[in-house]
């Protein structure tokens, strides 16, 4: 479910939407960031707007990927006049233009006011010709910097659209607690939703009952249960995320980041910077800042070290073939939970 652009607030949106309601649209738009859901809802925002939704749109509509971009069927199709319809869309996605910017430029100059590009891409060098092209002709919507903030108001709208109220600290938590992009935020909130059914409101119990934890939470209970030498119950959770095609090397790499996190926690603490400072430092929410640092709590400064180092000394035997991934990710565990 999609509740509208009331939704969207805050996020980098403002222009589009402006442009589409004053049936103003630019000559070209580049669209990146890793917020797929956002991207795709400009381009669907973009595509109606140009195109309408009569038997003529898909006419007037191309599109290239990586492997179907030809730089001289795109001008043919950018030069090309539409048919019944105002607009003619390209649209390019992951597409190379490197080789062919100059002439790419030269075509933004020549192209048709009925002529539209649109491209997708993850990310974009501000430094590179087509970034300074697409600024001088149009616009770029980066939709790569979107905080735990935004994600926990964008939640908290998305429930308000099925009729649900959630507080700010367990919107926060739903964030947290499933992880990933806006696409898997909106799949677990409908399974939320649904849930609830009959209810008005939606608790951590809740979540914590029918959404599915990211893999990130699964590896800082691990931790958790290392640090009081549950050894059992470490490979009871890394036998869960394997049974969940997780690999190994991912775990592995995923525990190292989690140390290094710790391990700085540790640092500020000792400076003496408060909770709010913490989080304001590491980009965390309070809640989090306050579990992880009772974490810390039954930990020392020298045992997150000599985690560090057991981590990254498993993964150079993995990757110079002395330990298969897994026996190696095993073993590691069990060293671990007997320090």
């Amino acid at each position: 479910m999609f509740c509208g652009k009331g939704s969207l607030k805050g996020f980098d949106l403002k222009t589009i939407i402006e442009d589409v309601k004053k049936q103003s649209l630019r000559k070209i738009y580049l669209l990146c960031g890793s917020e797929t859901y956002l991207v795709r809802y400009c381009v669907r925002l973009i595509k109606k707007a140009a195109l309408g939704a009569d038997e003529n749109a898909e006419m007037n509509f191309d599109s290239y990927n990586e492997q179907t971009y030809d730089f001289r069927a795109f001008a043919d199709s950018a030069l090309t006049v539409p048919f019944f319809s105002s607009y003619r869309l390209i649209m390019l996605e992951g597409c190379n233009i490197s080789d062919d910017i100059d002439a790419f430029v030269r075509l933004l100059d020549e192209l048709p006011e009925t002529t539209i590009i649109l491209i997708v891409d993850k990310s974009v060098d501000k430094k590179t010709k087509l970034y300074k092209a697409v600024t001088k002709y149009g616009y770029v919507c980066d939709l790569s910097e979107i905080t735990d903030q935004n994600r926990a108001d964008f939640i908290k709208k998305e429930f308000a659209g099925y009729g649900k109220e959630i507080s700010g600290s367990d919107a926060a938590y739903f964030v947290e607690y499933v992880g990933g992009d806006l696409y898997n935020l909106m799949n677990e909130a409908d399974k939320a939703a649904s849930f609830t059914e009959g209810r008005n409101r939606v608790t951590r119990s809740d979540i914590e009952e029918i959404c599915c934890m990211q893999t990130e939470n699964r590896i800082f209970d691990i931790i958790g249960e290392i640090s009081v030498g549950h050894g059992e119950k470490v490979m009871s959770i890394c036998a869960d995320l394997m049974y969940l095609k997780e690999s190994p090397m991912k775990i592995l790499r995923l525990l190292a980041n989690e140390y290094l996190k710790l391990a700085t926690l540790i640092e500020l603490k000792n400076k003496g910077l408060s909770v709010s400072s913490i989080a304001g430092e590491t980009k965390t929410p309070d809640w989090l800042v306050k579990k992880k640092l009772n974490l810390v709590s039954r930990m020392d400064s020298r045992k997150i070290r000599n985690a560090i180092e057991l981590v990254e000394n498993t993964e150079y035997k993995i990757k110079n073939g002395d330990l298969d991934m897994q026996t190696g990710l095993e073993i590691m565990l069990a060293e671990l939970s007997c320090v």
